[in-house]
């Protein structure tokens, strides 16, 4: 069944509390229970001792025993729940309690056993010990000592016991009673904030990407759990605005070849233009240009959807490097560019073509950007287990924003001197598809006006 954060927090209270509150009673009875055993039976003990020790004075006081004292003593000892029977030295009994005082006090004894085995302590039962009498070296006689042992609780420690329970029983309740009322404040100061998180989510599905955010708590986990969805929600709309200038691009870059190549058609169709191979030429171009993107865009759905299987082998990603390079070199020979390679030599494990495909975006990208007489490096090298390849130019830079979205499908900078320069903004795209496929990373770091580094982290093997 399910519960709502704030109910599982009060039942998870509640479920500590109770556990807490009753190891804590159990183990406070316990060791009180053992105290107050060892206390009965030293006060036992010493009570014993004491009617001893007076029934040898009261002998050696006058020399021969009198009943009148051995029946104070005796009715004093059972008071305290003790049976004293007196003998003498030839073993005739001189003093014992009534048979009425002494089925009374083993009743008594009964209901004692019972409190004592309430009470968790050993089993207890009537006992009788016999001990002797001595006035100075001489054995004046014997004494009987019947006793309800071992642990011979009183009707006061009876009532102590049980108010002691009680008191642990009040203070369970109240501990209880506190840990709901605490339980149901915590759950309300974490699950407000998490309800609205929630409700600002839904907001988002629904496509309300600029509703309030949730105010920040004093909870870091919530905080950035806040942080996280605002982040979602910034990223969501960034990506609405992406499709929607996508659509935009793709329709831009779609009628323009299809206006020019229906035009064409037309005024040949008409006799308005003679029919021509150069005529031809310009129709037979256009269509390639749509063919080109939307193979691009083909290119990029394989490569994300898995579809595309990489073949890998081990090569020099400095050499690699090396030779791009020389593909370009009547790009960068038509603006004067210093295009060169440093570093040092990376074996990798990867699939060539798909490798070469990422360092000709990058460099077809930097020499678009930069301008003539500029300069653009290629650095490969290791750090620790991973190869980094870097392609740097001094062109005009990438903004802050821009640096997050550059490898979006068809976002551009500036679109309208991108489309001055060429390009449909997906290259970039297909250089992170390819790397993510590799299991690598792909980043910029870039100042606006001083150039931009692109920085590939690729797995050595």
């Amino acid at each position: 069944m399910k519960r709502t954060i704030g109910w599982q927090l009060i039942f998870s209270f509640l479920a500590i509390s109770v556990v807490s509150v009753g190891l804590f009673g159990w183990l406070s009875m316990r060791i009180m229970n053992d105290h107050f055993k060892a206390y009965v039976s030293l006060r036992q003990t010493e009570e014993i001792t004491a009617f001893t020790g007076q029934l040898e004075q009261a002998f050696a006081g006058g020399g021969s025993w009198d009943k009148t004292v051995l029946s104070t003593i005796g009715t004093d000892a059972l008071k305290s729940n003790i049976i004293l029977k007196v003998y003498d030295a030839g073993g005739q009994l001189i003093w014992a309690p009534s048979a009425e005082e002494e089925k009374t006090l083993q009743q008594t004894g009964s209901h004692m056993m019972q409190m004592n085995d309430m009470m968790g302590g050993e089993e207890s039962g009537y006992t009788l010990a016999t001990t002797k009498l001595y006035d100075g070296g001489k054995e004046i006689g014997s004494l009987a000592i019947g006793t309800i042992g071992p642990y011979a609780y009183t009707e006061h420690d009876r009532q102590f016991m049980t108010d002691v329970k009680n008191n642990f029983l009040i203070v369970a309740l109240l501990t209880l009673v506190l840990s709901i009322l605490f339980a149901g404040w915590v759950a309300r100061q974490l699950s407000r904030p998490v309800v609205k998180v929630s409700d600002f989510t839904k907001e988002i599905a629904k496509g309300n990407y600029a509703d309030q955010v949730p105010q920040e708590t004093k909870i870091v986990e919530i905080d950035e759990l806040i942080h996280s969805v605002n982040q979602l929600s910034h990223q969501l709309e960034d990506q609405q605005a992406i499709r929607n200038r996508l659509s935009s691009d793709i329709s831009h870059e779609i009628r323009t070849p299809l206006t020019t190549l229906k035009g064409n058609l037309e005024a040949m169709l008409d006799g308005i233009w003679e029919i021509t191979e150069n005529r031809l030429r310009i129709c037979y171009d256009e269509v390639n240009r749509i063919s080109r993107l939307i193979g691009d865009i083909d290119r990029i759905n394989e490569i994300e959807s898995h579809h595309e299987k990489l073949t890998i082998s081990s090569f020099d990603l400095q050499e690699l490097s090396k030779k791009i390079m020389t593909n370009f070199a009547s790009a960068v020979g038509q603006k004067n560019i210093a295009l060169s390679v440093s570093g040092e030599r990376v074996m990798i494990a990867a699939d060539r073509d798909k490798i070469s495909q990422v360092l000709t975006n990058l460099l077809s990208n930097a020499i678009k950007f930069t301008p003539e007489n500029g300069e653009i490096e290629i650095e490969t090298r290791k750090q620790g287990e991973q190869a980094i390849l870097k392609v740097s130019d001094n062109g005009i830079g990438i903004s802050l924003d821009d640096q997050e979205k550059i490898f979006e499908r068809f976002y551009m900078t500036e679109p309208s001197r991108n489309s001055k320069l060429g390009g449909q903004g997906i290259g970039l795209a297909i250089v992170k598809s390819i790397v993510k496929k590799h299991k690598g990373t792909v980043r910029v770091e870039s100042d606006p006006g001083k150039g931009a580094t692109f920085i590939v982290s690729l797995p050595l093997e």
